[in-house]
């Protein structure tokens, strides 16, 4: 956990409340390159958060593969995320929303205004088979 804690805090990311447990990793020859997390708020809001990728690591579909696995394991349908990344989350089916959860709203202002600029609420339905 320190590794991402560290990582986290150098790509200015959400460390919000960091459990272990939140966290999938991407790694190859054993080393980390990536990482991501399901983040709960409780009353069935999830959010997609933390998702960093190494910098050797970066240009090798690292992100996507992350994003992808996170996608697929979701504990709930509506998957949010808070981001300044709109293009690339875009293309896995995310649009912006104003809509969001007031936790999710909160969050942007609490957490994301003091790391980045330009971050906005995003959301994904996912369709069940």
């Amino acid at each position: 956990m320190p590794v991402i804690e560290e990582a986290v805090g150098r790509m200015k990311l959400d460390a919000e409340d960091l459990q272990v447990e939140q966290f999938i990793v991407a790694r190859d020859d054993g080393k980390m390159v990536g990482f991501g997390r399901i983040k709960p708020y409780g009353n069935g809001v999830y959010e997609l958060g933390s998702i960093g990728v190494m910098e050797e690591a970066r240009g090798n579909r690292v992100g996507v593969r992350l994003v992808e696995e996170l996608i697929a394991r979701f504990p709930s349908e509506e998957i949010y995320i808070t981001t300044d990344l709109v293009d690339y989350f875009m293309r896995f089916g995310f649009t912006p929303t104003a809509s969001a959860p007031r936790v999710i709203l909160d969050k942007v202002d609490r957490v994301c205004s003091s790391l980045r600029s330009g971050v906005v609420p995003m959301t994904l339905r996912r369709r069940r088979p």
